[in-house]
């Protein structure tokens, strides 16, 4: 399969932009009013660029009630807290989650004296 060029791209979504411009309130039913203005699309097209985590359909769910079980990698181990956190309430969401972000601050910092020697 081959990659589609980002011009093409562009080109495909500005062609969209168009089409949806086309019907203005200077449509009229036999055509465009000929006084109006026609319709610009923009050279350049406003994109916000945000931060997403990767998702799959499902997933195996780790043996967390095994308690000889030991995730290996990170990825085991965010499958592993995520089975986890549901059982957490509702109304421990907040105090589980500050608890947690403050273990994981501790663990960092305790890795970063390990590696300076402090």
């Amino acid at each position: 399969m081959g990659k589609i060029k980002f011009t093409t791209t562009i080109d495909a979504v500005r062609e969209m932009l168009r089409e949806s411009l086309a019907i203005t309130p200077q449509t009229t039913l036999k055509g465009k009013d000929d006084k109006a203005p026609p319709p610009t699309v923009p050279t350049e097209l406003p994109v916000s660029p945000s931060d997403h985590a990767a998702t799959q359909l499902s997933t195996q769910k780790p043996p967390v009630e095994d308690p000889e079980f030991i995730p290996a990698n990170q990825v085991e181990l965010g499958k592993s807290l995520d089975s986890l956190s549901q059982l957490v309430p509702d109304d421990a969401i907040e105090k589980f989650y500050r608890e947690f972000v403050k273990m994981i601050d501790r663990y960092v910092a305790e890795k970063d004296d390990l590696e300076f020697g402090d």
